[in-house]
């Protein structure tokens, strides 16, 4: 079923992502310049908890409950990761923590929203496939706007992969500033980074991608769900890396990549490496920063 046309549904689908991303976090700290307040995780459960609701009471609606129940017990997860946080035992042992550490310990910490992410999909009928959980097919055709020839992931995964770390250098030599003299420091940890990069970059897709367009292209159409999450997932960038405006483009456009290799190529492979080396290079030039 294909609702993509429906107003109101694609309506709410859109407002979904407003309270499951740091949209009003972003609104306190570049708007408003004030310290997010401790109540605004609870204001964001409430808003998607409020959707779900409204899809419940309006026939047109039905289809993305399943998409809304995902949203609100994923907000429900960010909300225990934000109690966490705020904890003292947490902010005593990475208050000041080296930037490495901090990601390396919040992208363990993520694995909260994305537990109940994954609770959000028992008994909804969805298959590992419907979810994209699969290798899917690497050498997939990618169609290529105005008439062109269709491309191949077998080339267009290992361009991405490259293209895509040109600019993030770039962004990462302005924000981290990663010192030369450090290098050493990132060879030593190298084994670190790629784990991390293959366990950050594969829950990223999970919880950003591969649940919420499965929820997403049934009823909303392919086009607009691929669109809806890379939002999200640029949004999710504000205080990561890259950060800021240029970092929320750079992301929801690497995550539009990301989420058109798993529409063409049924599966996770493409997005997951691609997305892995992305995180390589981040975690290595936070391990040559000073901070």
């Amino acid at each position: 079923m294909n609702g993509g046309s429906d107003p109101i549904r694609s309506s709410i689908a859109w407002l979904a992502i407003l309270p499951a991303s740091p949209f009003a976090d972003i609104v306190c700290n570049a708007v408003l310049h004030v310290p997010s307040p401790a109540w605004l995780p609870l204001v964001n459960l409430g808003a998607s908890a409020a959707l779900l609701a409204l899809a419940y009471l309006l026939p047109s609606a039905r289809p993305i409950r399943g998409y809304l129940r995902s949203i609100t017990l994923l907000v429900l997860g960010y909300l225990i990761l934000r109690q966490v946080e705020s904890t003292g035992v947490w902010r005593a042992r990475f208050g000041n923590a080296a930037a490495w550490q901090f990601v390396l310990a919040d992208s363990l910490l993520e694995l909260i929203p994305g537990v109940f992410l994954a609770l959000s999909l028992v008994k909804s009928g969805l298959t590992r496939r419907d979810v994209f959980l699969t290798r899917g097919n690497l050498r997939a055709p990618f169609p290529m706007p105005f008439g062109l020839p269709s491309g191949s992931w077998a080339w267009l995964g290992p361009f991405f992969t490259f293209f895509l770390a040109g600019p993030l250098v770039l962004q990462l030599m302005v924000t981290v500033r990663p010192d030369v003299h450090l290098l050493q420091r990132a060879l030593h940890g190298f084994p670190l980074a790629l784990a991390f990069s293959v366990f950050n970059a594969a829950q990223e897709e999970f919880r950003f991608r591969s649940v919420l367009l499965g929820r997403l292209v049934p009823v909303t159409g392919a086009a607009q769900a691929l669109w809806i999450t890379s939002t999200l997932f640029g949004l999710g960038h504000w205080f990561g890396h890259p950060s800021g405006p240029t970092g929320v483009v750079m992301a929801g456009f690497a995550g539009f990549i990301w989420g058109k290799s798993m529409l063409d190529t049924r599966g996770f492979a493409w997005a997951w490496i691609i997305h892995g080396f992305q995180d390589l290079v981040i975690f290595t030039l936070l391990l040559m920063s000073g901070r």
